[in-house]
């Protein structure tokens, strides 16, 4: 599951810095047209934002395997090793499963959105929009993941203690 979970942030990386790269590229070729030759193009505003959109989805699922989501540690670090073992798995398994119901709404949300962008019709809404459900996937599978490693530690500690 580790190696999984490193390939996944891999991925992500290199997605994220894709989509960066290319908002850069957007705006320096805005402000190049604007300033330059007097044409701004109407379409980069539009587009730079739903690739903030794209990347803040994405993000869920990258925090989730950074874990570097938002946690009340200042009560759980106090509490011993089988509380926090205890927490872990009813929050994450509610998390799993609200994750599940996000991602399937989504996934109809995103085929409703097979609208054109209103500077460009020729590119619909719903090839950025996808990117909603696969950051919910992907959070999903760092989870899930994170459960399966978490009952195997709690198994191992068991065993040890027997």
């Amino acid at each position: 599951m580790k190696k999984i979970a490193d390939e996944m942030e891999k991925i992500c990386k290199i997605v994220f810095s894709i989509i960066m790269a290319a908002m850069l590229l957007i705006l320096v070729l805005h402000v190049t047209m604007r300033y330059l030759f007097n044409k701004p193009l109407i379409w980069t505003d539009e587009v730079t934002t739903i690739l903030q959109g794209t990347i803040a989805f994405l993000g869920i699922g990258y925090c989730f395997m950074r874990k570097q989501h938002t946690e009340l540690s200042l009560l759980y670090d106090r509490v011993p090793q089988v509380v926090q073992w205890t927490f872990d798995l009813i929050t994450n398994s509610v998390m799993i499963f609200c994750l599940y119901k996000i991602t399937i709404a989504s996934i109809g949300y995103v085929a409703k959105q097979n609208i054109a962008l209103g500077t460009i019709s020729w590119l619909n809404k719903s090839y950025f929009y996808m990117f909603i459900p696969v950051g919910f996937v992907i959070a999903i599978i760092y989870l899930t993941a994170r459960v399966l490693h978490l009952l195997q530690t709690i198994f191992e500690s068991t065993r040890k203690e027997n």
